[in-house]
């Protein structure tokens, strides 16, 4: 293998690897605080040109028009109800069992760009578990958080801390997202 990195050749560095599993990393830990924030980002940057050298039908889905829009409508949707009282936990089996294929997904699509089978199964098994820990933690900080405001230790209306984690989340995605 030569040492060309993201130049676009089938050769890949090692280095080139592991930056591939830090995105796979970085989009299911923002898919498990937002499942569909992964996606619409990704879409995004792919429809950007991004990841133009990147074929297939997944990659033909997510520039799409019409993906772009639903993406869209998702992830505003998912922002929205995330800030209402009664929200589904991110830790029900449901929407955890969605967050951990929306991560694995992600985290095997952008670790595809790898020559070697063993990175993408690696990335999808990272891509999942950083959705799990993404929706563990993002649970605990937002379980304190409205607790905090209910008591009166904090000031912070419970609806402000989900902005905030929206602004991480967001944050996150967009450095993972870049190649």
């Amino acid at each position: 293998m030569d040492n060309a990195g993201f130049s676009g050749s089938v050769g890949r560095s090692r280095p080139a690897e592991i930056v591939l599993l830090g995105q796979a990393a970085g989009l299911g830990l923002v898919t498990g605080m937002r499942s569909m924030l992964g996606v619409k980002i990704l879409a995004a940057t792919a429809r950007r040109g991004a990841f133009d050298g990147e074929t297939g039908s997944f990659w033909h889905a997510l520039r799409s028009p019409v993906a772009q829009r639903v993406l869209t409508v998702l992830a505003g949707g998912e922002f929205l109800m995330d800030k209402l009282p009664n929200a589904p936990s991110r830790l029900s089996k449901g929407p955890l069992v969605g967050r951990l294929a929306i991560g694995a997904l992600l985290g095997a699509a952008v670790s595809a760009r790898s020559p070697y089978r063993n990175t993408r199964i690696a990335g999808a098994v990272i891509g999942a578990a950083a959705a799990a820990l993404g929706a563990f933690v993002g649970n605990r900080a937002r379980t304190r958080a409205d607790r905090g405001a209910r008591t009166g230790e904090t000031r912070v209306p419970a609806p402000v801390f989900g902005l905030i984690e929206d602004a991480i989340a967001f944050g996150v995605g967009i450095a993972a997202a870049r190649r």
